[in-house]
């Protein structure tokens, strides 16, 4: 009976070891610190009102004021489309890749509106006051303490050293038992893993280092057609920068608001996609929390199965001792009358 738990006891305090899981949480831990802020509800509702105005620019830059400033510069479509092209080629690139480009920054989006409860689900394990870096001594502490006292009992043969690691297998067992229940590990490790599945094929060198080629284009884009179309298109049309803003506002007031919020929505983006990228490690390892075979969620039986096994061993251990205690006093009364 000893033997089995110092067994098991074993079996937890290497599992951290062997499974790196000292490495992977603080992993968890730089990851949703840095990532935390964009899970807010003030954050998603600024980052959904960003996509909103930056989405409602471009169909109305595509839909309606690239086709109507040839008419207005005296131009046919070619003749715009030439000067544009000789002129503001990056305004030209960009506006030409906005169909493909914006969806993709929408869905980024949408994840990050739909995933928000498993992030926020995540960022409690263990609890909302301490931190996933607690996690590996969950299984180190107690696996150790086991060990100790089982293979204490087992050499000196002590029956009060035997009890007592009983009882401690029992008592560890109970809480390896409850406390995952009660601090809901089951459902938190399933957010950990619809998140990983969710942002997966995004979160990677490669996935990253598209979404940086698309904000590279974005930002060249709004960079040359603040600094040098709009100037060059007003003086095209003979207007000072008040009148040409008017002109803008009364006629493409989705783009004109778009262009005047550029310089506050690109930062904000910026920022999105630069952690992002400085997570990519980060991310995967939470992804192979425990191992990068085993979802997230086997944890729960990583707590359950060796709590179930020791309750049942230091109960029956602890039965056992208490009958054959019971027995020995008045056989050893008998025999001494």
């Amino acid at each position: 009976m000893l033997g089995v738990v110092a067994a098991i006891g074993a079996v937890l305090f290497l599992f951290p070891l062997v499974t790196d899981m000292m490495i992977k949480v603080q992993g968890v831990e730089h990851l949703t610190g840095d990532l935390r802020a964009s899970f807010e509800p003030q954050a998603l509702a600024q980052t959904r009102a960003d996509m909103d105005m930056v989405q409602a620019m471009s169909n109305q830059l595509q839909s309606q004021t690239l086709p109507a400033l040839p008419n207005a510069l005296v131009m046919s479509p070619n003749q715009f489309h030439d000067y544009m092209d000789q002129n503001f080629p990056d305004v030209v690139s960009g506006s030409d890749q906005l169909d493909t480009i914006l969806p993709k920054f929408d869905a980024l989006v949408t994840g990050l509106e739909t995933q928000a409860p498993n992030f926020r689900n995540a960022d409690q394990i263990p609890t909302n006051f301490l931190p996933s870096t607690v996690v590996p001594f969950l299984f180190l502490i107690p696996g150790a303490v086991l060990f100790l006292l089982t293979v204490g009992a087992l050499f000196r043969g002590r029956p009060g050293l035997s009890r007592a690691a009983l009882v401690a297998g029992f008592a560890v067992g109970l809480m390896f038992v409850i406390a995952p229940l009660v601090l809901s590990v089951p459902a938190k490790a399933k957010a950990v893993d619809d998140l990983t599945v969710a942002f997966g094929p995004v979160v990677t060198d490669q996935g990253v280092a598209a979404v940086r080629s698309d904000m590279t284009v974005i930002a060249a884009m709004s960079d040359q057609l603040q600094t040098q179309t709009v100037p060059a298109l007003a003086g095209a049309l003979k207007m000072d920068p008040g009148q040409f803003q008017d002109f803008m506002g009364q006629n493409f007031s989705d783009v004109a608001t778009g262009i005047a919020q550029l310089n506050a929505i690109l930062p904000r983006f910026e920022a999105l996609v630069a952690g992002m990228e400085a997570n990519v490690g980060n991310f995967q390892l939470a992804a192979n929390i425990p191992t990068a075979s085993q979802a997230a969620t086997t944890l729960t039986w990583w707590f359950i199965v060796p709590g179930i096994a020791l309750i049942l061993l230091g109960g029956i251990g602890i039965a056992g001792q208490s009958r054959t205690s019971g027995v020995s006093a008045p056989e050893q009364t008998l025999e001494t009358v």
